[in-house]
């Protein structure tokens, strides 16, 4: 396995903010993720980042798990993050998605006409950071709630985020 361009930071190392992250995904799921350790030089944007993750993705609201998981793929392909695809796919297969669906979305092929415009908006955006087709927010005001778009731009944006996070310090899976 590659390093990070940045060490990790063993969990003897780090201070009690980022310990407590590091023993919750410990408990959670048996390991401390690379990125984890990386971004703990920083433990208070750790532990920020990790609160957004939960508020994000976790809690249940209008926008369901499935479909923000399979935006945080979109996103991840489009940058090319080796780290966030990995977790994405294991994500979406754990939901019972199958790989040929999964290949799909990698390629941005939603299964309804709202995913189709989600991603091509997640796309548009994604690669070089701004709306370039307006048309195609107007599209998402048609079949979702303001509160509901505020939810898919935030996942794209999070995950926007992680993958860049990565890719920039070279975290792999």
């Amino acid at each position: 396995m590659e390093i990070p361009f940045l060490p990790p930071l063993p969990k003897e190392q780090v201070d009690t903010i980022a310990r407590e992250v590091y023993e919750k995904f410990e408990k959670a799921t048996g390991k401390i993720p690379q990125w984890v350790k990386v971004m703990a030089y920083d433990p208070l944007i750790l532990k920020a980042f990790v609160e957004l993750f939960e508020v994000i993705m976790k809690r249940e609201s209008e926008i369901d798990s499935i479909l923000k998981w399979k935006i945080a793929l979109v996103v991840s392909q489009t940058l090319k993050c080796p780290f966030c695809i990995d977790v994405s796919e294991k994500m979406l297969l754990s939901f019972g998605l199958s790989n040929e669906t999964i290949e799909k979305i990698k390629n941005a092929e939603g299964e309804t006409d709202a995913e189709k415009e989600i991603f091509e908006l997640i796309k548009d955006i994604t690669l070089d950071g701004h709306l370039d087709k307006p048309e195609l927010f107007q599209k998402l005001k048609e079949k979702f709630s303001p509160k509901q778009i505020i939810e898919i731009i935030s996942v794209m944006c999070f995950f926007n985020y992680i993958n860049r996070f990565n890719n920039s310090l070279a975290i792999l899976p």
